[in-house]
């Protein structure tokens, strides 16, 4: 049987001419809340829709301030925008737009008639979110009409809450209203200390609460809180109320404190605890750190923490997220569970932990963050149904803005219909356990994609169904005629997903930096400090990646975890077709844009470029496993056939980073795959191979 190795060469010359970004260009994307010109001229309203022309007012009550008035301002902004219409707010003493108090919680309503919109809304946020959907369907239409009638919509959670996708604790105000626009309702913010996050020595954090609560986001502070103490050992409480204290006392004006266990660990009494892991602490403490199991004295230390942030913030939420233990005892996390003070949050990961078996027989856990794996997982559902039965308030770690750790350095993965699963098993979790908030990502950000402006109609009672939603946008942004090829491809690429091993050596190894990732069979293993990443990284690549691609094992208790031979084989078997139909979907994408003009081609060939990027990932991961493979059997041929392809391949992915900055970028690595490190790596083949033997 041939083998067929991935080079990529001949994708070269399909390959649309763009010049390349300069580093961070992908910002000015995030900068811009309306984008310019999405009107069609050649729209006509129908008969039962309405055209909002020059001259329409949007009328506030006199004495209507803050979010209501910012709103009203931001549509006046999107008209003139976005659809070339000149508004105007005004003020009225029978306002358009309304707070009425005794609709449901989130609430709000539209009514197009008469030449007037009316909002009527539960409350201040609620009329932001009315403005935000009137966009939608505009942008969706590409026109400044609206259907004739009466809406009711209800956001379905109380909370979706984000890490910046512009850096690292970084929040402009246009990513701000970003984010307000595409439904989250808080953002997230890696604590350190005072002022201090995990990536920046100084941030004047009180200021970010205040410019985020005026775009209607709350705050989260996510705990690596330095207190390492026992409330039970001497002057240890005092420790504990001294650092919370000090925190929740600076910034009361933030909605809540976000506890898991190894970013705010603390000595556990419990003879179970695992050992240090790591924990900045006096490396003379030899005490063991709670962090990665349900120690039985979590409860009395939440109550310690509890109490002093509570001292200072007294309406302060502390959600409680059991991330680190869903591997342990089934038992063991429901005694911690059944103690908790009945006013913490409890969050659960959506997916992790799950063993499943692939459709070619393999078996593999859910190492970490995935959309490989749907879920809900075994461990979410035994920890929902507890938390229902204590009448504790749940949450989920659900990833469901668009990305995971299943590709490690893109703005988010375009598997819509896979997606669509995830939105739907997180709605029917709220229906049967009271899910009420989501953490839509980690630290690699959210990105305003297509997911995610599905994703808030899709959580959102009242909205249009998902395959209509998805054939309308793919309509507006590749053409009619197109539309239909684009939901194709997407839906390949979203089956072919559950293909993914998401085990820790794919997540936090080739797959987490792409065709970045060495390839270095037969020489020294790359040293933290010969990656070539930047100093902006508070996670250097280099260390949190595994390079050492032959090392076996690395979280115990996600054990077994397979890298021998045949596994690895196995694995190539499911991903080989999924990296041909990634470059498949790309060369249908490009035809596309050969057959439009304008911001349709534009879209086509940014969707080009992401299908040619997650293919080259793939290849990578491909290449490598069949070089270990090789390189542990001893035979330099097949090693060497292995490496040449490999070489093609990264070369080829150069100019795919070049064009999209956002390529080969994450927030908490910085450049990890970028041009920089793609180069870096075709050096270090040349001089472990020879130039020559890889051309």
């Amino acid at each position: 049987m041939k083998i067929r190795l991935f080079a990529a060469a001949a994708l070269a010359a399909a390959w649309s001419i763009a010049a390349a970004e300069e580093a961070y260009e992908f910002r000015r994307r995030l900068e811009c809340v309306h984008e310019k010109n999405r009107r069609v001229a050649s729209e006509r309203p129908a008969a039962d829709e309405m055209e909002i022309k020059d001259g329409f007012k949007i009328s506030i009550a006199h004495g209507a301030d803050g979010l209501v008035y910012r709103a009203a301002r931001d549509f006046e902004d999107y008209l003139a925008v976005s659809m070339g219409v000149m508004a105007c707010v005004t003020r009225s003493a029978d306002p358009d737009v309304t707070v009425d108090r005794s609709l449901p919680p989130r609430r709000y309503v539209v009514d197009v008639s008469d030449g007037r919109v009316r909002i009527a809304a539960a409350d201040e946020r609620a009329a932001a979110r009315a403005f935000y959907h009137l966009e939608d369907v505009m942008n969706l239409r590409s026109a400044p009409f609206l259907k004739k009638g009466r809406f009711e919509r209800t956001p379905r959670f109380d909370v979706r809450m984000t890490h910046s996708g512009y850096g690292n604790d970084i929040f402009p105000d246009d990513h701000l209203a970003q984010m307000a626009h595409f439904g989250m309702t808080a953002i997230l913010v890696f604590l350190d200390d005072i002022d201090k996050t995990k990536a920046q020595d100084y941030q004047d954090l009180k200021a970010l609460i205040r410019r985020a609560a005026k775009y209607g986001l709350d705050t989260y502070l996510y705990s690596y809180i330095k207190a390492f103490a026992h409330p039970a050992d001497k002057g240890g409480r005092e420790i504990i109320e001294r650092a919370y204290g000090n925190i929740a006392g600076y910034y009361p004006e933030a909605k809540g404190v976000i506890l898991v266990g190894e970013s705010c660990q603390f000595p556990s009494k419990d003879p179970r605890v695992q050992p240090v892991l790591y924990q900045d602490k006096n490396p003379a403490d030899k005490r063991p750190a709670a962090g990665w199991f349900p120690c039985s004295d979590y409860p009395q230390w939440l109550e310690a923490v509890k109490s002093a942030i509570h001292a200072k913030a007294p309406r302060q939420e502390l959600v409680f997220w059991t991330y680190n233990w869903g591997w342990a005892p089934y038992d063991d996390r429901m005694k911690l569970i059944d103690s908790l003070p009945k006013d913490v949050t409890l969050m659960a990961t959506f997916e992790m932990f799950e063993r499943r078996t692939l459709r070619n027989g393999i078996d593999t856990p859910t190492a970490d963050y995935s959309i490989s794996f749907v879920g809900p997982g075994r461990y979410f559902v035994s920890e929902a149904e507890r938390a229902k039965r204590n009448g504790l308030r749940l949450y989920s770690q659900a990833n469901s803005g668009g990305l995971c750790w299943d590709f490690g350095c893109v703005p988010f993965m375009p598997l819509p219909q896979r997606w669509n699963e995830r939105w739907a098993a997180l709605s029917a979790a709220h229906v049967k356990w009271g899910l009420s908030g989501l953490m839509e990502n980690h630290h690699y950000g959210w990105w305003p994609s297509f997911i995610a402006e599905l994703e808030n109609e899709a959580l959102t009672d009242g909205g249009m169904p998902f395959e209509t939603h998805l054939a309308k946008i793919a309509a507006r942004d590749y053409g009619a005629s197109n539309a239909e090829s684009a939901v194709n491809v997407w839906r390949t690429w979203s089956r072919n997903h559950a293909d993914f091993a998401p085990t820790d050596m794919n997540q936090y190894g080739t797959f987490r930096i792409g065709p970045a990732y060495p390839f270095t069979f037969g020489a020294p293993v790359v040293k933290r400090e010969e990656f070539p990443g930047l100093r902006y990284a508070s996670n250097w690549p280099a260390g949190i990646c595994r390079m050492d691609y032959l090392k076996e094992g690395y979280v115990p208790q996600l054990t077994p975890e397979r890298m021998d031979n045949e596994y690895l084989l196995k694995e190539v078997e499911l991903l080989a077709p999924m990296a041909e139909d990634y470059a498949a979907g790309a060369r249908i994408f490009r035809r596309i844009s050969a057959a439009e003009t304008g911001r349709r081609r534009a879209k086509a060939l940014e969707m080009a470029d992401y299908g040619d990027y997650f293919a080259a990932a793939v290849r990578t991961a491909v290449n490598v496993k069949r070089g270990a493979v090789a390189f542990r059997k001893g035979d330099r041929a097949a090693l060497l056939a292995a490496a040449k392809a490999e070489y093609a391949n990264a070369s080829a992915a150069v100019a795919l980073v070049e064009r999209n900055s956002r390529l080969g970028w994450e927030p908490s690595m910085e450049y990890c795959g970028g041009p920089v490190q793609i180069r870096w790596k075709l050096s270090l083949m040349e001089k472990i191979y020879g130039k020559e033997n890889l051309k």
